[in-house]
């Protein structure tokens, strides 16, 4: 686990996965922005660091925005691939193909994919939408993960931009 250093693959712990990638228009590179694993019981704790007002706007936007039938029609044509799940934003449904900037979800318990509704691909626009409902207490609590993490030196740093890191 990032926050706690718990060996999450040899256990019955269950985690989650959060990966940033970034890729190049016209080019099959891709670069991984950042990427971590968090126990259940550190991501409950970072999650309850959030306002409760910033949590009510992500729940909000994701009842609006989110086609669960489309998702579970998905699901159940491709059931034992869950890459295909992750092909289109969960939130907008672009392809995946198309984005230049993405998020993948996954839930994990040692060494096992636990497929219940994740894993799932967030578009770095839906993203910056979602960041956008955040409160600034929120921002400053998801920037002290972020810095953290994977900051430099806290002598060497300047804040990073207040976006990405959104547990959901």
């Amino acid at each position: 686990c990032i926050d706690c250093d718990r060996d999450l693959l040899s256990g019955e712990i269950e985690y989650f996965i959060e990966k940033a990638i970034k890729s190049y228009s016209g080019f099959t590179a891709e670069d991984v922005i950042f990427e971590y694993a968090i126990c259940i019981k550190c991501a409950e704790r970072l999650r309850k660091q959030m306002s409760a007002e910033s949590m009510q706007s992500i729940q909000d936007y994701f009842s609006q925005e989110v086609n669960f039938m489309d998702r579970m029609q998905t699901m159940q044509a491709n059931p034992n691939n869950p890459t295909e799940w992750m092909q289109r934003c969960l939130i907008n449904g672009s392809n995946i193909e198309d984005l230049e900037e993405y998020q993948i979800y996954a839930h994990c318990k040692g060494n096992t994919l636990i497929t219940s509704h994740m894993p799932y691909m967030i578009s770095g626009v839906a993203l910056d939408k979602i960041a956008g409902l955040l409160s600034d207490e929120t921002l400053d609590e998801l920037d002290d993960f972020m810095n953290n993490h994977f900051g430099p030196p806290p002598e060497l740093m300047e804040p990073l931009p207040k976006r990405r890191v959104i547990p959901i």
